[in-house]
This record gives structure tokens, sequence and C-alpha cells, in this order.
């Protein structure tokens, strides 16, 4: 069962929010790395640990729910650890008691986005064509949509209208393609592309369907393919239990609350989205997987620093005005890119948030492209609950001295 905030996509993320940067449960678990340095509290207590079992009783005091939290840190040592809170009576969504650790799965939502840029680099290199170079033989497509740029889509700069809250669609317009592509075969995008920022998330699904390829496939087929692609990524920095969610995942899940502290009902699929919106915000991880992707993306794995995917993922800086007006957004390739000011100075922090019905997650690291050296600071945040973001914030200002 999907939420009215899925009637579209099927719960994608909450990302594109303005910049916040302008109980006790289980302890750290070995990364096989030492701990990063941090100062502890007057009495000896870790602040990493005490922000996440303090988020976790104002869970449990206030709303009543069993907020379960990963928490990676990496500090500027370069190494990582994995902190947990919330698991001492944590239970799936059937009930049953559910271990919190480190291969414990966490729906990720539109971190997912990074994921598939990522993906894309790895198979293709840099976004380059229109949807009518990479789809046209295999779908209907009007001439405007036909026309979008791949480089625009991976920067939300799309043309199309922002979506992350429903309504912008028909209903049901991603249950198959079908549906999509009769839709897609007449429409004309609001906007110009490229002239002003809107977080789409139908623009990021089909930027997955172009890298991946939908020939000859259905809905599930896609899906499938999509996965294969991840997977194959996936492994090569040591991330295997990174995924395409199935159903026979429910029960390895935590129970999920929704932005209003209500937990989702026993008989919710806890599909995150349609899929044909995988790309946008349909993976699993666990908190050892997410922590591998931050080193990586920090630059940190074997031949990070001269990783070309990673220094055109994170290079690039783009600012347009919002299409809705308000705040605009600087973004990367499926990152976005906020400033703080720092006791050594301003740092450019590159973030992503993801929210779906029942998960919230977040991830932030230093930017550091074109500095000789790895990033810093990271922090990334798996959240069965709304928390993740201000969590992750809070960790990440703590990493950096703010």
């Amino acid at each position: 069962m999907l939420t009215r905030r899925a009637m579209v996509l099927g719960g994608l993320a909450m990302g594109g929010l303005a910049s916040p940067f302008g109980g006790r449960g289980a302890r750290a678990q070995s990364t096989n790395t030492p701990a990063p340095v941090c100062t502890a509290g007057s009495d000896g207590t870790d602040p990493f640990q005490a922000l996440i079992d303090a988020e976790c009783t104002r869970a449990r005091t206030l709303r009543a729910t069993r907020l379960a939290l990963v928490l990676g840190v990496v500090g500027p040592d370069g190494t990582g650890r994995l902190l947990f809170a919330g698991g001492e009576d944590l239970t799936n969504p059937l009930g049953q008691p559910l271990a919190l650790d480190a291969k414990t799965p966490f729906e990720i939502g539109s971190i997912s986005k990074v994921f598939t840029s990522s993906v894309h680099y790895k198979r293709h290199g840099p976004f380059e064509g229109t949807l009518g170079t990479w789809l046209g033989g295999s779908a209907r497509l009007s001439p405007a949509v036909e026309g979008l740029r791949l480089v625009n889509l991976a920067t939300y700069r799309p043309g199309l209208p922002q979506d992350n809250q429903g309504g912008a669609y028909p209903p049901r317009t991603m249950a198959g393609f079908q549906t999509l592509f009769d839709f897609l075969s007449t429409y004309n995008p609001p906007m110009e592309q490229g002239a002003c920022y809107a977080y789409s998330n139908l623009g990021w699904a089909l930027l997955a369907m172009a890298g991946t390829g939908i020939a000859g496939a259905d809905a599930d087929g896609f899906a499938e393919r999509y996965d294969r692609r991840l997977g194959d990524y996936c492994a090569s920095f040591g991330a295997g239990d990174t995924g395409w969610f199935r159903p026979g995942m429910k029960a390895r899940l935590p129970l999920g609350y929704t932005k209003q502290w209500q937990a989702l009902p026993r008989d919710a699929s806890y599909r995150p989205t349609h899929a044909l919106a995988v790309g946008a915000g349909g993976i699993v991880s666990t908190g050892a997987d997410m922590l591998a992707y931050l080193r990586l993306n920090m630059g940190l794995a074997k031949g990070g620093l001269s990783d070309p995917a990673l220094a055109y993922q994170q290079g690039a800086d783009f600012s347009a005005s919002a299409c809705a007006g308000g705040r605009a957004s600087r973004t990367a390739y499926g990152w976005f890119r906020a400033d703080a000011t720092a006791p050594r100075g301003r740092v450019t922090v590159l973030t992503k948030d993801g929210g779906v019905a029942g998960f919230t997650a977040w991830m932030g690291f230093s930017a550091w492209q074109g500095s000789g050296k790895p990033s810093g600071e990271g922090v990334f945040v798996l959240c069965n609950g709304p928390s993740a973001t201000p969590v992750g914030v809070r960790a990440m200002k703590l990493l950096l001295g703010v």
C-alpha cells in the first residue's frame, strides 16, 4: 500500500530541500579500521553515539516509536566506523525481533539517484545526448521529451515539474511502460530545460532507463536489468547487499514509521517505488555497504584520488533559479552542494537525502576535488523513521566543528 505522497512515483525521496548548512542501542561496530578522531564529552561519552542515542530516546518518549538509527562516520584520518541506536527491541514489520547490525537492510530513497549517476558513468562515461538518442528506438516520446538532455536530467534542471510531493502527473503514470509512454508521447514539459531548478523523480527514472536500456523489457524486467548493472557497480567496492527492493526483503527490514510518526500498517507492501522508478528511489542497502560507498565517494578507496568518475560527478557546480520561485539549489551530478563555515574556513559539503514511506537516509562529505587529497569528513544515516536528515546534519557539524 502506497501513501498519498507516493501517488505517482511510489513514495520517492524528499530530496532538494533547502540546505541546513547555510533509548540507548548497540554500541559501535568494528569495520576493521580505527575510529575517526573526535572530541569526547566532558563525561567521556562519544558525541556521535550520544547523538543517535538521544534521538532514539526522544522518539520512544515523545512518539512511542521504536526508532532505529545507523550512523556511519569517517573522520580526518580517513578511517570509518558504524554506530547503532535503538536496536534493543527492534522488530520487523510482522512484529518479530530483528537484529540491528552492519547487515540490517534499510530503504535509502533518493540516495538511489547518486547510485544511478555512478552506474551511468561506469557504463557510459559522461552524461551526453538526449532521451531521443538513448530511448527513441524503444519508446514513444513527444519531440519535446525526446529533446531532453541527460546532463539536465542529472543536475535537476530537466524542464519537468517538481514531483516529490505528488500530483504533478496523472495517477498511475509510472505503473508500467504502456501508461508511461502513452503519457510521454504527447507531453510537453512546462519549463525550458536547463533554465531553472526543479526536483524531478520522473527525470531520474528516465535517466536510469537511458543508462540501463529498456528494449524488450517489461517494468519488472527493466528493474531487474537495472539491479544487475547496480550489482556490477557495487561489487567493484565490496557492497554486495545493495539492490532493488523485492517483496521478500520485507521481513528483514525494520518496522517503518512515516513522517507523521505513524507505523506502517502490517499489510503495507514496503515497496519504496514502482519498478520503473527504481533508479530514482528504489534501492535497499545496509550500513556496511553505505560506509563503503561513502568512503569511495570521499576518495578513500584504491585509486580514488585519480578516479575520473568521482571528479566528474562531484566537480561540477550548477546553479539555477528555482522554477517555482524561492531559494535555488546548487547541484553536481546527483549531489547537492552547500557551504558551511568551519574553524578552518569555508567548507563545501556534498549531500543527498532520501525519504520513502517508513524510511529516511542522508549522506554528506566535505568537497575535495582538486585538492590533491581525499575528503576529511563524511557521514551517512539510515533510519526507519523521519530522523535521518537532522541527525546527519548534526553529525556533519560535529565533524566540521561547526
